[in-house]
């Protein structure tokens, strides 16, 4: 651990990234579903957006000055200008949603199984599917996305570790055990789910639901660089 910084331990964390200064963050629960900018040093909330009572808010990206929060069961996907965080747009997809990340060219989501959607940024349409592996295993409960140096970076439903898995086979590189955390995360901690990362700055942020912090670790170096087409 570098460092950790105050965190709402009220918030169900669905969705967890870093831009331009901030994090923002997704909460889940009915009825207590939002989307946050939080300051970092403070953990003050700037801009709170409320979510329908019905609505059950998962994972969140940024791409193009626009933010996308996935919803559990209601297949839905909010679309709102980064700045403002004002809602402009909905998209509509099949099943369930848990993860986001983006790139330059996809939206990549989880659905709590062992499969990686890619889709499309402008309309949501799914492109492909990317099953993950470690060995011969499936890994299953694939939760909240943050891609980092070409991988894609993911908790894993009710588990204290980070799978960092190659978007170009599907193949785990690399685990990050983070159980050390959660018991300096408060007694009301969960589950680990939320990764955020500052490009600029390099630095690697995680936390969890309920976690009364957010901890900035140590992102290890990459032994092999991630396959390419």
């Amino acid at each position: 651990m570098i460092n950790h910084f105050p965190h709402d331990d009220q918030a169900f964390t669905q969705g967890f990234i870093y831009h331009d200064g901030y994090l923002y963050e997704s909460t889940g629960k009915r009825g207590r579903s939002s989307l946050r900018k939080v300051e970092l040093e403070n953990g003050k909330v700037r801009t709170l957006i409320k979510n329908d009572k019905n609505i059950f808010s998962e994972g969140i990206c940024y791409r193009n000055n626009k933010i996308y929060q996935l919803t559990w069961r209601s297949g839905k996907c909010y679309i709102y200008d980064a700045a403002s965080l004002a809602r402009k747009r909905i998209f509509q997809y099949k099943g369930q949603g848990w993860g986001l990340t983006a790139d330059d060219n996809f939206i990549y989501q989880s659905n709590g199984s062992s499969e990686i959607t890619f889709r499309d940024p402008y309309d949501f349409a799914r492109i492909k599917r990317l099953r993950v592996t470690d060995g011969l295993a499936n890994i299953q409960r694939l939760n909240e996305l943050e891609l980092i140096n070409g991988l894609i970076f993911s908790n894993i439903w009710k588990e204290d570790r980070i799978a960092a898995i190659d978007p170009q086979t599907g193949k785990v590189k690399f685990w990050l055990d983070i159980s050390s955390l959660r018991p300096l995360a408060g007694k009301k901690a969960e589950a680990a789910n939320g990764i955020a990362w500052d490009g600029a700055g390099k630095h690697f942020f995680v936390t969890g639901k309920f976690w009364n912090k957010v901890f900035e670790i140590e992102l290890p170096k990459l032994e092999h660089k991630p396959s390419s087409n």
